[in-house]
């Protein structure tokens, strides 16, 4: 008896919660950010420079007024090219202007924990995405091509802030810093590290 008791007052305050977040805004949302990342690591090594090609996008619901989860994709082009030089291959050197890139698609399920209560006017945020990414892996030697398309896992931390237009609405400015890692491995790359940074908006949805 006292095991039901405990169960029924367990549902009612988390159903007090839901209600609490529910008069602030819906617990659902979508957001979609303008994304630039750094590479790291090896990565840096095939491709030094800083990518302004990217995007993220996701759903998101939250479970109180603190926790979310959700589930977030993107995407990610690192380009560079190099002047002509004479490179060493498996069929004998060629001389040729070299041009690589590495698109990066992820699709995470994700975690976030709110850091204030959602009817602040600043919500500072800390979260997680675990899941898998797809690494398409080009460089072009003139006319010929190594390529490489590939899933591997993949980890992102996050930190960011969402900041409402105004007490209670639906639309939220976001603003994020991750770094995300995979153990993908080609050639120059031994592991893929980069640092990415995200704004955009957030909208709650009925």
């Amino acid at each position: 008896m006292k095991s039901i008791k405990l169960w029924i007052l367990t549902m009612i305050a988390f159903l007090g919660v839901q209600s609490a977040f529910a008069q602030v805004r819906s617990p659902l949302s979508i957001y979609a950010d303008y994304s630039v990342a750094q590479p790291f690591g090896s990565l840096k090594d095939y491709s030094d420079k800083t990518s302004f090609r990217g995007w993220k996008a996701g759903i998101q619901y939250n479970l109180n007024d603190r926790f979310a989860i959700g589930l977030q994709s993107g995407y990610q082009q690192f380009y560079q090219r190099l002047p002509r030089a004479v490179y060493p291959t498996k069929s004998g050197d060629i001389s040729a202007v070299q041009t690589r890139t590495l698109e990066v698609t992820p699709i995470l399920a994700t975690v976030q924990y709110q850091l204030v209560r959602p009817d602040a006017a600043i919500i500072p945020y800390v979260g997680v995405g675990v899941g898998t990414v797809n690494m398409l892996y080009n460089k072009y030697w003139g006319e010929f091509t190594d390529r490489d398309n590939s899933w591997q896992f993949a980890a992102s931390p996050e930190i960011g802030i969402n900041i409402p237009f105004g007490k209670g609405s639906p639309l939220l400015f976001n603003a994020s810093v991750q770094y995300t890692y995979s153990p993908y491995k080609l050639a120059e790359i031994t592991s893929y590290n980069a640092v990415q940074a995200n704004v955009g908006l957030r909208l709650h949805i009925n």
